[in-house]
């Protein structure tokens, strides 16, 4: 009787070890697709858009490795390549109306065309250059 429980003890140790085990899934927004909306620029945080304003955004297409967006005042595109924690924007475009306090827009597009890599952790996404404090923070929008 001993040798049976003994077995069915070691059945039972073996049986939960195997395929049972919990994984932790870390949870992060995708870089393409989401509708990115900025929320640091240069270490300045980004409040509600002044007057007339639009919102700064920024949406990453991979289909055809394209970027768009707004600015705050003027709307924008241009390309993309990435490759793992790295992207490089080029190509970009924009309107060229001109707006109040044009300094933010002219910031955020010299940011995007400084940008050598990424990070993204839950919701955010920090544009980064080299081991430099990020040059923008976006966070994602449903």
């Amino acid at each position: 009787m001993r040798t049976v429980v003994f077995f069915l003890l070691i059945f039972s140790v073996v049986f939960a070890s195997c395929g049972h085990s919990k994984k932790t899934v870390s949870k992060t927004t995708p870089l393409e697709g989401t509708y990115w909306k900025l929320t640091v620029l240069a270490g300045t945080t980004i409040t509600n858009p002044r007057a007339g304003a639009k919102e700064v955004f920024l949406q990453i297409k991979a289909e055809d490795s394209t970027i768009s967006g707004n600015g705050g005042c003027n709307g924008f595109g241009g390309k993309f390549a990435s490759a793992t924690e790295k992207i490089k924007f080029s190509n970009i475009i924009s309107t060229m109306m001109a707006c109040d306090g044009m300094e933010a827009e002219t910031a955020f597009f010299r940011a995007l065309e400084n940008t050598d890599s990424y990070s993204i952790k839950g919701d955010t996404l920090r544009l980064l250059r080299a081991r430099m404090a990020p040059l923008a923070k976006l966070i994602a929008v449903a």
